[in-house]
């Protein structure tokens, strides 16, 4: 029998700087399998991640090492307008709002539950009492524009606030939006409880489409 001693020559992985740790109970498995952990550099910290590689990696060429930090990709950058295309019509251009009451006004008229209308009368109290919208509804700006001979939501809407603000200290009937409820959202019931928040969503974007050019 001749024993072979061996070289003295570094392997692979010593040669560069890579230095097997002690196994610890458990390493060796039944089936004659190890686990072992491998560090980069010889003064590693004892924090620093390691690489867990199942199996005996001894001194197996092509080995990973895994940064705990990922490398780092290069983003196109983001358009100006985030890659969105331009509206085809503005409704209100943004150098216009006013988010202020352009005026004073005096506190605007009430509203009259008319029959389970709470919902009703909450949201447009809502709307009346919003700046940007009441400053551009009392300019009856959208009136002198509007061509839709039938339901108009913005024309319902800015005949309402007009009527509010010209009966302060008063109690008024929401009749005239009340009249188009079935218009707003067609599952609405005059006299049912509906929900406020459901019907605020179904007026404003009534109040869109009434300035968008045809039904689509």
């Amino acid at each position: 029998m001749t024993r072979v001693e061996r070289s003295s020559e570094k392997s692979d992985h010593e040669s560069v700087g890579c230095n097997r740790s002690s196994f610890t109970s458990g390493d060796v498995g039944m089936d004659g399998s190890c686990s072992s952990s491998w560090a980069v550099g010889s003064t590693m910290p004892s924090d620093s991640p390691r690489l867990k590689a199942p199996g005996c990696l001894g001194s197996t060429i092509g080995a990973a090492v895994y940064n705990s930090t990922p490398s780092s990709v290069e983003r196109p950058k983001e358009q100006g307008n985030d890659g969105i295309d331009l509206p085809q019509k503005v409704l209100f251009s943004p150098e216009r709002l006013v988010l202020k009451w352009t005026q004073v006004h005096r506190i605007g008229a009430g509203l009259q539950n008319m029959g389970n209308t709470c919902f009703l009368n909450s949201a447009l109290q809502c709307l009346t009492y919003t700046p940007p919208l009441a400053n551009y509804m009392l300019t009856q700006e959208h009136s002198k524009t509007c061509h839709e001979p039938g339901f108009c939501m913005m024309c319902t809407m800015q005949n309402h606030i007009i009527q509010v603000f010209a009966n302060s200290g008063k109690v008024i009937k929401p009749t005239g939006v009340l009249s188009e409820l079935k218009k707003i959202a067609e599952h609405f019931r005059y006299g049912s409880q509906e929900d406020a928040h459901e019907f605020l969503r179904y007026t404003v974007d009534a109040m869109q489409k009434s300035c968008l050019p045809g039904t689509k």
